[in-house]
């Protein structure tokens, strides 16, 4: 998504995923929205 230099970088897409939870989920320790999928990444379920 943002290109090989940011390879080793994977904190700053946990942060990104944490601060969207944080403005569109109403519990963000408990999302239904953008759901983290082990081994695979990221889902978004409307």
């Amino acid at each position: 998504m943002w290109g090989p230099e940011y390879q080793h970088e994977t904190n700053y897409l946990r942060q990104y995923m944490a601060q969207l939870r944080r403005k569109l989920e109403d519990d963000p320790a408990r999302p239904r929205h953008l759901i983290t999928e082990p081994g695979m990444g990221y889902r978004y379920r409307p």
